[in-house]
């Protein structure tokens, strides 16, 4: 696992979370999806998230049993993107 999402991991387990995944996109993207029901929380991982460099987009998404869901996006150096032409 690289560096940048493991800095997103260490930081979101000092917070009342539920659940937090890691996987890879399908155009190269390593995303971290954190699971919460503190509106705070939120806004304290969404801000560290965007002081990372490598981090290309960070995503809140609230479902029907009032959790918040952050999707983190970091690239992943080791993967091609397909250029259309």
């Amino acid at each position: 696992m690289d560096e940048d999402r493991k800095k997103i991991i260490q930081y979101a387990l000092q917070f009342d979370i539920h659940d937090i995944h890691t996987y890879s996109g399908y155009k190269g993207g390593l995303l971290v999806k954190i699971t919460t029901r503190s509106p705070h929380v939120v806004d304290q991982i969404e801000k560290f998230a965007l002081s990372i460099p490598a981090v290309e987009e960070v995503a809140v998404k609230k479902n029907h049993l009032m959790q918040f869901e952050i999707f983190c996006v970091t690239k992943d150096n080791n993967v091609y993107e397909l250029k259309l032409k």
